[in-house]
């Protein structure tokens, strides 16, 4: 394919360049030295376009890596495991505390909040790295979309973090934002009742708060 495109290429200027002769009548030695000039010219035109083309496939790369790692860093997280999984016991009813949290309307799940604080200092991470341009949705929702929003929109979460300051998580509240944006966008329209549709944070955190918080954000 390659070569058959290199042919076409060389014939085209080599057409070109005849067509020109014709219409100015150069000699035979203005000829070659315009033919010349033109392989020189698109010689350089393709060095570029290779280079830019392999510079693309460098930094795809580079991602691909980055994200591997930003992945693993994750999964390798005996602390994001345990509170995941916790977490995900909510959402499958298996919860050990399920008829104590009903009946005092209270998560009570026995995890640390500094369990909780840096779980969700990975994601304001993520975020950060979204708006520097980093990373992107396209790129990272499938991978991250459900441990984030089954973390972000718990009961117990919530509770213990989110809601009693929710200045300090002001990069949460951004990507949780970005995020239900993007996920419309594409057509991933959240289901009722999963995690993606159920106490989202602007239905839990002060409305006057909560628009004061993302003011910046929707304002760019």
């Amino acid at each position: 394919m390659t070569s058959l495109l290199a042919i076409i290429v060389i014939a085209v200027i080599i057409s070109l360049a005849n067509l020109l002769r014709f219409f100015f009548e150069f000699s035979d030695g203005d000829f070659f030295e315009l033919l010349i000039s033109v392989f020189e010219a698109v010689g350089l035109i393709l060095s570029l376009f290779i280079a830019i083309r392999q510079l693309g496939d460098s930094k795809e790369i580079a991602r691909a890596q980055f994200l591997t790692e930003l992945n693993k860093s994750f999964v390798e997280n005996p602390e994001y495991t345990k509170l995941y999984n916790a977490l995900q016991d909510c959402v499958d009813g298996k919860c050990a505390f399920k008829e104590d949290c009903i009946s005092q309307n209270k998560c009570l799940l026995s995890i640390p909040k500094g369990t909780v604080s840096n779980y969700l200092t990975f994601f304001e991470t993520v975020n950060l790295l979204i708006e520097d341009g980093v990373l992107n949705l396209e790129v990272i929702d499938n991978l991250f979309a459900y441990r984030f929003f089954l973390a972000i929109h718990s009961k117990f979460v919530q509770e213990s973090k989110i809601i009693p300051q929710p200045e300090n998580f002001i990069n949460i509240l951004r990507l949780e934002r970005k995020w239900l944006d993007y996920r419309k966008s594409i057509g991933k329209i959240p289901k009722e009742g999963s995690v993606y549709a159920t106490r989202c944070l602007e239905t839990v955190i002060d409305s006057e708060t909560y628009n004061q918080l993302l003011g910046d954000t929707k304002a760019k």
